[in-house]
């Protein structure tokens, strides 16, 4: 994930009213990653890097994945309601959707170590949430998701793309909401017709 302009609107802010706010984010946030069997391996500035399926094996994790990206997408349109009538500014936030395989286990120096995430598949995930901006859309999914998951969700094909830094083409859906599931998240048939027709 990461939050649309986050740096001038952080110039904007007093620290304490920023930190306030940040720490109100991540706990409205993380909390809904790890519930869903996510493990957040770590906050950058105002970026979350999570991943499913390790340390423990999480059963239909791409499902898991999305669903959560959708939940967290409602989470801060709330956030932001609540936020704007107390007169601060909304964050909107992007997120990039992959899998693949990575490699995973204790990286670092001999006084401080990180349990984490590197690899080709990592570098596509944050590729995909950057190209939010270029799309004008909130979550992006590899093609690699929307064939794992189509049956449950819906996708709109946006592009076959090759992002900066990474080797190879790929196809870019954007994650719209669930097919059957919680009102909050759920398509509408306008919607499904909507996909149909593009």
């Amino acid at each position: 994930t990461d939050v649309r302009d986050f740096t001038p609107m952080a110039e904007r802010m007093p620290p304490p009213a920023l930190m306030a706010s940040m720490s109100e984010y991540f706990e409205q946030l993380a909390s809904l990653i790890i519930r869903k069997g996510g493990t957040v391996d770590k906050f950058i500035g105002d970026a979350i890097f999570a991943f499913w399926n390790a340390p423990l094996t999480v059963a239909r994790h791409e499902q898991a994945a999305c669903v959560t990206a959708l939940q967290c997408h409602a989470a801060s349109r709330r956030l932001n309601a609540q936020w704007i009538s107390q007169g601060l500014p909304a964050w909107h936030t992007r997120f990039g959707v992959h899998v693949g395989d990575a490699v995973l286990g204790n990286v670092g120096s001999s006084d401080r170590i990180d349990y984490t995430a590197i690899g080709d598949n990592v570098n596509v995930a944050a590729r995909l949430e950057g190209l939010n901006k270029f799309y004008g859309s909130s979550i992006l999914a590899s093609g690699s998701i929307v064939s794992v998951c189509s049956n449950e969700f819906l996708f709109r094909r946006v592009d076959r793309s090759q992002p900066k830094g990474v080797g190879h083409s790929l196809e870019i859906f954007e994650l719209l909401g669930t097919i059957h599931g919680p009102d909050e998240y759920r398509v509408t048939p306008a919607t499904m017709q909507l996909v149909q027709d593009w």
